[in-house]
């Protein structure tokens, strides 16, 4: 059976984006349609040159804006795969966690939005929420570009925190060796 758990939307992210493009798209229309309109062929070839630039901010923009929102973390066929918008995406078997729990990291502030790792063994995945530790027995290998790191700790905060923590922890129930912490 699959069970897929989404990360929060990052409205908060996505709406100062889109302010920041509408305002750059108006200020630059305002700024160089003057020179389209009045200007000599030199000011039209710089003008519509700032307006290619201007184009291409915005796709390059919108791009962003879509793989803001594409995160999600699945348990299938006794594995867990993590994917956290363009950053980096995980697979690690089930058999490798030694225990789920639910944690309230310190400060909270810093490690609520987006990526948070401290480069040696942590990888913390949020847009908001409760976050759920799973602790590996093994490191997995996960490129966050620049950088290659051995994963032994994911924190994850998804919208549906009680339910991940649920499926996890039946998915580990049946194992004779099973480390679980259920401190919840």
């Amino acid at each position: 059976m699959i069970h897929r758990f989404e990360f929060a939307d990052a409205f908060w992210f996505r709406f100062v984006l889109r302010a920041i493009v509408i305002s750059l798209t108006v200020f630059a229309i305002l700024s160089l349609y003057p020179a389209v309109v009045h200007g000599t062929s030199q000011d039209q070839q710089r003008a519509i040159f700032g307006l290619t630039v201007l184009a291409a901010f915005i796709v390059t923009a919108s791009v962003f804006a879509v793989a803001v929102n594409d995160g999600h973390v699945t348990i299938v066929a006794g594995e867990v795969q993590i994917r956290f918008e363009a950053f980096f995406t995980a697979r690690f078997p089930l058999a490798d966690v030694t225990a789920v729990r639910q944690i309230d990291p310190r400060p909270r502030w810093r490690y609520r939005f987006g990526l948070s790792t401290n480069l040696d063994d942590r990888l913390g995945c949020s847009h908001g929420g409760r976050f759920v530790e799973i602790e590996l027995a093994r490191p997995c290998v996960v490129r966050v570009w620049p950088r290659t790191i051995m994963v032994r700790r994911y924190w994850l905060a998804v919208r549906e925190h009680d339910e991940l923590l649920a499926a996890l922890r039946r998915e580990l129930a049946g194992r004779p060796a099973s480390h679980l912490d259920t401190a919840a």
